[in-house]
């Protein structure tokens, strides 16, 4: 009888773990959607509705990656964007070889947003700033290095999108932000390091994307802001995102690769 019970036992102890296992195995591999509604008087009446989605710190470096990049494509194809920005980290630093570069650009060339992409250089894309540049130019996105544009969606009135160098370039944020932000538009400022922004609600920016710290608050400069969506008592909101690459410390186990959806509103 004692023999039967732990057979019984073993059985049922192998039967959880197995299915433990495989639950965490297709948990990690599933592209988390992050979906945030923005409201603001100031988005044009042919902008509502708009899609925006937010990728940031793909830090490629393996095969592996490239297919979870191939697999963010597709996901972000199927919500129908409108606008796709990329705050920055690509590669990880010392990982951008010939073949993979190439496979790299012709993924996110497949990327179909109906109005945009845009990207800003994170720290890690500075270091090797021509690579990366090519890549990201070569798959369409405009490169916004402290400077902005503005989108249009067939009528006069448009958005603003500001971008910044990652800030372990220094940029000067004040003169940027005082040169390229407008108070009659609605802003998105990219910026790859969440760290400053308090000074952004200096200004009349209503969106700040932001990466860099891949959910962990212990990574240097963030601290205070390090996953998720922070809403300021001004209009600022800022969101960081995660990443696609596996997170490191305590929770990663729990961690999966993440994208944020926007879903733009006239209020």
């Amino acid at each position: 009888m004692m023999k039967k019970i732990q057979v019984y036992l073993l059985t049922i102890t192998v039967i959880v773990i197995s299915l433990f296992v495989y639950f965490m195995l297709n948990f990690k591999q599933g592209i988390h959607i992050e979906e945030t509604m923005i409201t603001h008087s100031t988005i044009p009446a042919r902008f509502s509705g708009t899609r925006l989605i937010q990728l940031s710190d793909t830090k490629i470096k393996t095969k592996k990656d490239l297919s979870l990049l191939k697999k963010t494509v597709k996901e972000i194809n199927k919500l129908g964007a409108d606008i796709v920005v990329f705050t920055g980290d690509l590669f990880e630093k010392g990982a951008i070889s010939s073949d993979l570069s190439k496979q790299v650009e012709k993924t996110l060339s497949e990327l179909n947003p109906s109005l945009a992409k845009v990207a800003v250089l994170g720290d890690t894309d500075l270091k090797q700033k021509k690579e990366i540049t090519k890549i990201l130019t070569g798959a369409s996105f405009k490169i916004l290095r402290n400077e902005s544009i503005e989108l249009y969606n067939g009528s006069s009135e448009g958005i603003q999108l500001i971008g910044i160098d990652s800030l372990s370039t220094t940029p000067d944020l004040t003169h940027i932000l005082e040169k390229e932000s407008s108070s009659e538009m609605f802003q998105v400022l990219l910026l790859h390091e969440p760290t400053l922004a308090a000074k952004a609600t200096d200004y009349p920016i209503n969106l700040q994307l932001s990466g860099h710290c891949q959910g962990n608050s212990t990574k240097n400069g963030c601290t205070q802001f390090y996953n998720g969506t922070y809403p300021f008592a001004d209009q600022l909101i800022l969101n960081v995102n995660p990443g696609l690459k596996e997170r490191k410390g305590i929770f990663s186990f729990f961690s999966r690769p993440t994208i944020h959806s926007f879903l733009l509103i006239k209020s």
